[in-house]
């Protein structure tokens, strides 16, 4: 167990979130950073799919396959990133992150060859690497044990709120690009700076937006204390060591492998979520036509999360992780078999809020629980290690959405659109299956969070 916070008081949920609001400036810094990151790193998912078919000609499975190297190359990166941040510091590694973020997204708006998007997609792959494992890192280090609850709930609505905003942005976007005769989306000729007059798709607008977003939040972490990584419980105790020594620290871990068990179940949960960035948008626009507001349905989910996490966390704070994690897993893993009924607005509204009241349950508290049994000093390689099964999910993902929709739910001829659903359903019941089963083993050591909970509650 790496905990060293043994000693917290018993407090209330209400004189906890007093203590977090009196927390330092630097954390309301992260939220507000976490907030512009996302908004320019949510556009870019729902957009990415048809970024690549409509505007450089790819067909589903092609185009699944560049999204699955793009997320196999980001799970390589990730083996990285958590041991550079934990040597040179997590300050400077989110001014990187960001700033490349910045660049690429606008080398892939501006990109007018397949190649030369293909080439922006993926050197946008470090950026998207660092940005979850470094960020839950800044978080940690800027709270402390009785607030770290609510702060890791209040960084899930952070980007959360980015969702609420990103859908509507995205469906405002696109109808300014829908042909008013034919009503799908069609490009138009604007004249831009430095490049002049050329011909803008709806995709390649909102991939410039992202860049905007990204600037903003590489300036905002400047402000940043240049010490806020000391933590507010002190300096970090172990001395910084080369990435390869903190990599080998972590993998030497044996609560880090069985960890790593759960995750890897877990993750085939959170799978729906990159099918609803790779499958979903060209499902329900084939099903329901380009007009079909994709966005704001979409952001729904992160409109609810914004309540309904604190509020999850409130209700669940004295229960064990686990548990909250493998009941909220559970109600997402049944969300796709919703779709299997039909595909009409209320079929889509109910599988959203399926999939959404089980994340209030467990997806805050995973956040939290990543970096609570990690050693003091080693969060950012533990967290971005413990990311790993997510990105190896999502290089699943990307070839399984490419034949699924061509076989299930092609643009032309016809459509079995709730098999689809049906066997996505089927892989992503499996986790809360095997996390159950293996339950004993998975918790066969105290959980560090729980205990941690249980003592700031």
């Amino acid at each position: 167990m790496h905990a060293s916070e043994d000693a917290a008081e018993r407090t209330s949920a209400l004189e906890d979130l007093k203590a977090l609001f009196q927390g330092p400036r630097d954390l309301w810094l992260i939220y507000l950073a976490t907030l512009f990151e996302y908004l320019g790193i949510f556009s870019f998912l729902q957009t990415l799919p048809l970024w690549l078919s409509a505007d450089h000609g790819m067909d589903d499975q092609h185009a699944g396959w560049w999204a699955s190297t793009f997320s196999m190359l980001v799970t390589l990166f990730m083996f990285f990133v958590g041991g550079l941040a934990d040597a040179f510091g997590v300050r400077r590694m989110l001014i990187v992150s960001f700033s490349l973020a910045a660049v690429t997204r606008l080398g892939m708006s501006a990109a007018d060859t397949p190649t030369m998007a293909v080439g922006a997609l993926l050197a946008f792959g470090f950026a998207y690497a660092t940005t979850s494992p470094v960020l839950q890192t800044a978080v940690q280090r800027a709270s402390n044990v009785r607030t770290r609850a609510f702060a890791f709930s209040l960084w899930y609505v952070s980007f959360n709120i980015a969702g609420a905003i990103v859908g509507p942005m995205i469906d405002f976007v696109r109808g300014k690009f829908i042909d008013p005769s034919t009503k799908k989306l069609a490009p138009m000729m604007m004249d831009l700076p430095v490049v002049g007059s050329r011909s803008v798709s709806a995709h390649a607008t909102i991939l410039a937006l992202g860049f905007v977003f990204a600037a903003i939040a590489a300036v905002i972490v400047l402000f940043l204390s240049k010490d806020f990584e000391h933590g507010t419980e002190g300096p970090v105790t172990k001395p910084k060591v080369n990435p390869v020594q903190a990599f080998k620290e972590v993998l030497g871990d044996k609560l880090f492998w069985r960890f790593m068990v759960m995750l890897v179940l877990l993750s085939l949960v959170r799978m729906m979520f990159q099918h609803m960035h790779f499958t979903w948008p060209k499902y329900v626009s084939r099903e329901q036509g380009d007009t079909f507001p994709m966005g704001t349905v979409w952001s729904i989910n992160s409109m609810a999360i914004i309540v309904l996490a604190p509020l999850g966390t409130a209700l669940t704070r004295n229960y064990k992780p686990f548990q909250v994690l493998l009941v909220g897993a559970t109600i997402s893993s049944l969300s796709p078999f919703v779709l299997v009924f039909g595909s009409s607005m209320a079929h889509q509204l109910g599988m959203i809020a399926v999939l959404t009241v089980g994340e209030a349950l467990w997806s805050p508290r995973l956040y939290e629980y990543n970096v609570s049994i990690a050693p003091r000093g080693r969060e950012a390689t533990y967290v971005s290690l413990a990311s790993l099964p997510y990105f190896l999910a999502k290089f699943l993902v990307g070839p399984t959405s490419g034949f699924l929709l061509t076989r299930y739910c092609p643009a032309e001829g016809p459509r079995n659109s709730g098999m689809l659903w049906g066997l996505i359903g089927m892989s992503t019941i499996i986790g809360p299956i095997g996390i159950w089963l293996l339950r004993g083993w998975i918790q066969k050591k105290d959980e560090p969070a729980a205990k941690e909970t249980a003592q700031a509650a």
